[in-house]
């Protein structure tokens, strides 16, 4: 199949349909020769999905935010439907790049290359087979920012105010299936603000219709959290996720602790023999941590929860370091895969060059991101390229605003959270640097 001509508008069916081709060829192969893999985490969305399919919500506990094991429940929680599901979302989320760098740039060359890029990088590929939330939470991002993008694109009111409501829903469903994301709707608020446009009346009523959903769905769910766990957070194990950061230095904890403390160390130390990092001490812990302490689970969590604020009032210096390693290790690029689920032995060589380069291309497309956004506060050409065009800026403001939050809320297993939003990543960088190639000037950038 030969690839479509650039730079023409009647091409752009073709282009899309060579993409999605490409992408199902692939998926068959992998499907052939690879199977669904389950890690550690699965284990608790299955355990709720099953506790809602049989019990309602009285079977939920507050453990996890429910979006997945619900995603689960509708397909049945059957990891051949997850995964074709999850493949079939795969092949959307490089279609939505490919428009979305279509409207940005009108050039199918870095629309194609955008497509392509996410089949070609095996974590988000090789994800698609995961029983874990990466791929759909992946989707969602992506269409609540194709979303923004059409909400700028001078569509009817009446259509403009249905693509407000859409990008309120998606993005408050994306923090429904990962709590990171609980703080997109409010970066994307001002954007949606400014896209509005027209009379103050107009924007005022576009961006009421935008909060709708986020206020009903994720403020209805704190305030539901609140009843029913006694915590003002999307779940009840914010205490045992401060460990994560605390732990490093659990030892500082005064004698007046010590029935937690020493138990909580002796843990750490074990794994520390075995893995050579502290990171996800905690889980082994809590059923032991419960018994000294005579605390039930949810009291548990808020025990520790009130020894992590102690320790960072008191070593924040300790804290500050801990949140600067997980920022860091936020932008490696990891890639998640099971060589024992490979069927054909003799392609690992195969696959792991693929990880291996396809983790070198989403470490520089990082770098990158990295160096363009910050560029972009001194360099006016870059600066005026991002102020012409609002998503551009939106997906920016939502890279660097996440990577703060998630180091200073986890410290754990911090490269797996940018998973969903490597392709923003790709976007942002192929954006600015077919902009600032010249193939458009900065005033032509926009909706």
């Amino acid at each position: 199949m030969r690839p479509p001509t650039p730079d023409r508008r009647a091409s752009l069916p073709k282009a899309a349909l060579w993409l999605m081709g490409i992408g199902a060829l692939q998926r068959l192969g992998l499907i052939l020769v690879y199977g669904p893999v389950e890690y550690a985490d699965p284990r608790s969305y299955l355990r709720i999905a099953w506790a809602l399919a049989e019990k309602g919500w009285a079977g939920y506990d507050g453990t996890r935010v429910p979006g997945y094991p619900i995603f689960l429940n509708l397909l049945g929680r059957d990891p051949q439907a997850l995964w074709l599901t999850q493949s079939a979302m795969g092949l959307a989320i490089s279609l939505m790049l490919f428009w979305i760098l279509w409207r940005a740039t009108r050039d199918l060359r870095p629309a194609l290359a955008g497509g392509l890029l996410y089949h070609g990088l095996a974590a988000m590929v090789l994800f698609e087979a995961n029983l874990i939330t990466e791929t759909l939470t992946a989707f969602l991002l992506l269409a609540s920012l194709l979303a923004l993008v059409e909400l700028g694109a001078g569509h009817p009111p009446r259509m403009r105010h249905a693509l407000a409501l859409l990008c309120g829903l998606l993005a408050s469903l994306a923090a429904m299936v990962r709590p990171l994301f609980f703080i997109l709707p409010a970066i994307y608020l001002p954007f949606v603000w400014w896209l509005a446009g027209g009379e103050l009346r107009e924007r005022i009523r576009l961006t009421a219709t935008y909060c709708l959903l986020p206020a009903l769905i994720l403020g209805g769910w704190l305030l539901y959290m609140q009843r029913a766990y006694h915590t003002l957070a999307p779940t009840a194990m914010g205490g045992f996720h401060m460990v994560q950061h605390t732990g490093e230095f659990f030892e500082l904890l005064p004698d007046s602790e010590a029935p937690i403390r020493e138990t909580y160390l002796r843990y750490r130390d074990q794994r520390m023999a075995q893995r050579g990092s502290q990171a996800n001490t905690i889980w082994d812990a809590i059923p032991e941590l419960q018994r000294v302490s005579g605390l039930g689970f949810y009291d548990l969590s808020r025990e520790m929860a009130r020894l992590s604020w102690w320790l960072i009032r008191n070593y924040p210096a300790l804290y500050l370091r801990n949140v600067l390693q997980g920022w860091i290790a936020f932008w490696k690029a990891p890639v998640y895969w099971d060589s024992s689920a490979l069927r054909l032995p003799a392609l690992l060589p195969v696959f792991e060059a693929w990880i291996l380069a396809s983790r070198a291309v989403a470490l520089a497309f990082n770098a990158l991101f990295l160096l363009l956004s910050l560029a972009g506060l001194l360099w006016r050409p870059l600066r005026r390229v991002m102020a012409g065009w609002p998503p551009l800026l939106a997906a920016t403001a939502t890279l660097w605003l996440v990577s703060v939050v998630q180091a200073f809320a986890d410290h754990g297993d911090n490269p797996r959270f940018l998973v969903p939003l490597q392709m923003m990543v790709v976007y942002v960088v192929l954006h600015a640097l077919w902009a600032l190639r010249g193939r458009l000037s900065p005033r032509e950038v926009g909706p």
